[in-house]
């Protein structure tokens, strides 16, 4: 009677045993575990944070109106009646409102964390499907999920109904019973929001430099730039521990070449196969041949330090370790600084790391166990931070480009690579290399991908990054090189390395949402982003307002032709990083415009 359910129990354990080993999820009526078939050599599909398809973004046109608002709150109180059982006035308090806390004129600082919860699987299947089904098993990294309240700060009443959907008994803790007219609230909140943006973007822009200093290496006085000699643990240990870091695919490749990759004689002598994730490890070789590293702290106006945070980050993903692990390593790193004279001289405020991944995951909440706290933390206020995709309301975090495949050394490698794609024989009007999120409703992709498939690949084409197509460099650049417009809809989170790709090859970006680009990056793009950039408004697409494909047929070959050569000869040579003995005279590249501007930073400071 004893032994014979110990064969069942010895199958039950290993069957446990291996779903406890492997990411494992379930899309529609098939199980997925996922040892060796997720292409994690893909650019897009190391995850970022928690929640999949958490998609962000306020009105950046003039599209959510008074009077779009007005025809919207009718539907979402009939919603949260049906929903809820009883009759109420909806409340500015639901997610706009939700993290507005302390002092009333501290408007947007304290965001909801919204973006936190993101995985940037960008073109990737996994997870796409998990969203508003409760059947749905999470990805490893996904554990105590949020309610869909706390997900997202919404821009407009639309959007807040359609997140209320699935989640009725959350309505009791976020809505204002006494809030009897909550549209103008709504309207305002969005406002504040957008001008705190704009306000912040206006002051970055301040401390662009005119200056070259690629012409004139001598210009170093009172531009000492100092380099921190931290233990190897917080930065080449992490980066030599590749192998380790994803358990099917060895990362090592990535990391080799100065951190730029395998070369691709295919597309050229400076191609090479970079991941989106090495912006750290290149930034790091760049600073070390700077004309203006000092050695002498004492000569130093700023301070940079090499931590590998995004490593840090990325090697803890498949382990199933705590939060005090995680945020171990980052806390030494601050206690080792606190004992440095140049830190606790200005309590860090000339002081930069350079981060390569996003905001978020450095913005960890109690709820969720993804990422660290390392950018909440008090001593870490002060310090810039840069990465490739900034927190909107944080003064000290800047945006710069993510690093792409083109890595020139001198300024001949750039004008050739200019002739080439001025002449490129653009075969399709529009293309779109991407994934669909069948399992996010408010996901604007599919919408694109049926308008881009069912006319001619003349007029679109479309790559499916589930098939492995963006797997490759070389065909996405020849898709890219071949494309008028590139369309650049939101991923996981609302920055895309494709951005850059598409740039970089000539092809004129559709964005759909203000904080993939003009929100972002204000040292290497520029305010006007008509110059380079064609903007449709997602929630036109949402509501089936638009035709994206047959709306890009009406850009005149005059402006395609004027924003082309603006791409071309004024911004490329600004968002590419060169390899470390790069040597430019004519161009400043991204690197280069990226330091110049920090110095100018710190001397408008006026520290000791």
């Amino acid at each position: 009677m004893f032994v014979y359910p110990l064969p069942a129990a010895l199958f039950f354990m290993i069957l446990m045993l291996v779903w406890s080993s492997s990411t494992t999820y379930i899309s529609g009526r098939i199980v997925h575990v996922c040892v060796s078939s997720r292409k994690l050599s893909n650019l897009y599909c190391l995850s970022a944070t928690t929640q999949p398809n958490a998609e962000f973004h306020l009105p950046f046109t003039n599209s959510t109106s008074q009077e779009f608002l007005e025809k919207e709150i009718p539907v979402l109180e009939e919603k949260l009646e049906k929903d809820s059982g009883f009759s109420i006035p909806v409340s500015e308090d639901i997610s706009v409102n939700r993290n507005l806390q302390g002092d009333s004129n501290d408007v947007v600082q304290n965001p909801t964390p919204l973006l936190e919860k993101r995985v940037t699987n960008d073109e990737v299947e996994v997870m796409s499907d998990l969203k508003d089904d409760t059947k749905e098993v999470p990805d490893v990294a996904v554990d105590n999920p949020p309610s869909i309240l706390e997900k997202e700060v919404r821009s407009d009443v639309a959007e807040v109904m359609h997140d209320l959907k699935g989640d009725s008994k959350e309505v009791s803790h976020d809505v204002n019973l006494e809030n009897p007219n909550p549209l103008n609230d709504t309207i305002e909140e969005i406002k504040k929001a957008r001008k705190e943006v704009e306000e912040q973007l206006r002051v970055h822009r301040s401390w662009i430099t005119n200056q070259n200093q690629n012409q004139n290496p001598n210009q170093c006085e009172g531009r000492g730039i100092y380099v921190y000699e931290l233990p190897p643990k917080f930065n080449k240990e992490l980066a030599t521990d590749c192998h380790n870091m994803v358990p099917w695919v060895d990362m090592c490749k990535y990391f080799s070449n100065n951190a730029l990759g395998e070369p691709i004689p295919e597309l050229g002598n400076r191609w090479f196969r970079t991941h989106q994730y090495s912006l750290e490890l290149i930034f790091h070789s760049r600073v070390l041949n700077h004309p203006c590293r000092v050695y002498d702290e004492n000569q130093a106006k700023l301070f940079y330090v090499p931590y590998y945070g995004g490593l840090d980050i990325l090697r803890w993903h498949f382990k199933n370790v705590s939060s005090e692990i995680k945020d171990s390593l980052s806390l030494e790193l601050l206690n080792w600084l606190e004992m440095q004279k140049p830190w606790d001289k200005n309590l860090g405020k000339d002081h930069f790391f350079v981060l390569g991944k996003i905001s978020w995951d450095f913005r960890r909440k109690e709820h969720t166990k993804w990422g660290t706290r390392f950018l909440e933390l008090e001593e870490m206020q002060n310090p810039i931070k840069l990465m490739i995709e900034r927190q909107p309301w944080e003064i000290n975090d800047i945006g710069i480009p993510h690093p792409t495949h083109f890595h020139p050394q001198s300024d001949a490698d750039i004008r050739s690579w200019q002739r080439t794609i001025i002449s490129s024989n653009r075969r399709s009007l529009v293309s779109f290399a991407g994934a669909a999120r069948p399992g996010a409703l408010d996901n604007i992709r599919s919408i694109l991908i049926d308008q881009c498939t069912s006319t001619t690949e003349e007029h679109c084409k479309f790559f499916d990054c589930k098939s492995g197509l963006c797997d490759e460099p070389k065909s996405l650049i020849g898709l890219f090189t071949e494309s008028e417009f590139c369309l650049q809809p939101p991923g996981d989170s609302p920055t895309r390395k494709s951005v850059f790709d598409s740039l970089v090859s000539g092809c004129i970006p559709v964005v759909f949402d203000p904080f993939t680009a003009y929100y972002q990056y204000p040292w290497h793009l520029p305010e006007d982003h008509e110059k380079y950039s064609v903007f449709v408004d997602q929630e036109e697409v949402r509501e089936m307002k638009v035709n994206v494909v047959e709306r890009l047929m009406k850009v005149t070959l005059k402006e395609r032709d004027d924003m082309r050569r603006y791409i071309v000869y004024e911004l490329m040579p600004r968002l590419v990083y060169g390899d470390p003995n790069a040597k430019f005279e004519l161009f400043q590249d991204a690197f280069s415009i990226t330091i110049n501007n920090l110095i100018e930073r710190v001397k408008g400071l006026n520290l000791e």
